[in-house]
């Protein structure tokens, strides 16, 4: 029963951080469609992640009482194959997308991504190793990869909209993949100052995803990207409304 309500735990939080974040968009409506490819694309990330992993990372450095140095480069390649494994797809299909437009958008699609990677993983581990790991899971990682992607994917469209290149978001992608290499070290380091730097990393992040959120909503509006202020997309039924008139002419509906 306790194990059922971790499970449940970890799909409400999943559902009600994309709820959060997509009810909260102000401005064009996103395809449907493409929110749950984001989606899709994260959970086809996670088995990807998993294969090239099986592939890559010798599994006896993993082991308790191992080498903390081959320790530390396991999970950093970890790090490294799971965000791009993320990323890299959907941002390659984002990128020149005319809806992917707004600053807001970077982090709800690829908020998305990390949800779709990161719920199957939370339950696989779940079930595999019980309530324990669970409740230590539901804790420390239910939104991690979501706000690691999240984020690089809110620098992804603000490169966008500022005009500049796709390939010099790798800085700040790289920057994801060593925290997130750093955060599983701590965590399986079995050494409790590591383990609080995790733990510490894991708040941050999570602040630092809502943080950017807020600041996306305003830089949006400042744009005249969004409903708030400037009215250049009606709230009801997300038409454009170049001419900013009160009440929408597709819905008649106030924009």
């Amino acid at each position: 029963m306790l194990l059922f309500f971790i499970l449940l735990l970890f799909i409400s939080a999943a559902v009600g951080l994309a709820w959060f974040f997509i009810s909260h968009d102000h401005g064009e409506k996103e395809p449907i469609g493409m929110l749950w490819l984001a989606v899709f694309l994260g959970a086809l990330g996670a088995v990807m992640a998993a294969t090239i992993g099986g592939w890559v990372i010798n599994a006896e450095d993993l082991l308790p009482g191992g080498s903390h140095a081959a320790l530390l480069i396991a999970m950093l390649l970890i790090g490294v194959i799971e965000e791009a494994c993320k990323f890299v797809p959907l941002s390659a299909i984002l990128w020149k997308k005319r809806y992917f437009n707004e600053h807001t958008d970077g982090i709800i699609y690829f908020s998305l991504a990390g949800l779709g990677f990161g719920l199957p993983e939370n339950i696989l581990y779940t079930a595999q190793f019980g309530v324990k790991t669970g409740l230590i899971r539901m804790i420390l990682t239910p939104i991690f990869h979501a706000a690691t992607t999240g984020i690089v994917g809110y620098y992804l469209v603000k490169r966008k909209l500022d005009g500049k290149s796709y390939i010099g978001i790798w800085p700040i992608l790289l920057a994801a993949m060593i925290i997130h290499g750093l955060y599983n070290f701590g965590l399986t380091s079995g050494i409790q100052l590591y383990a609080g730097l995790s733990v510490l990393i894991t708040l941050v992040l999570s602040v630092a995803l809502f943080t950017l959120y807020v600041r996306a909503t305003e830089l949006d509006q400042d744009m005249g990207l969004t409903t708030v202020g400037h009215n250049s997309f009606c709230r009801s039924c997300g038409a454009a409304n170049p001419k900013k008139h009160l009440h929408c002419t597709q819905c008649g509906k106030n924009a």
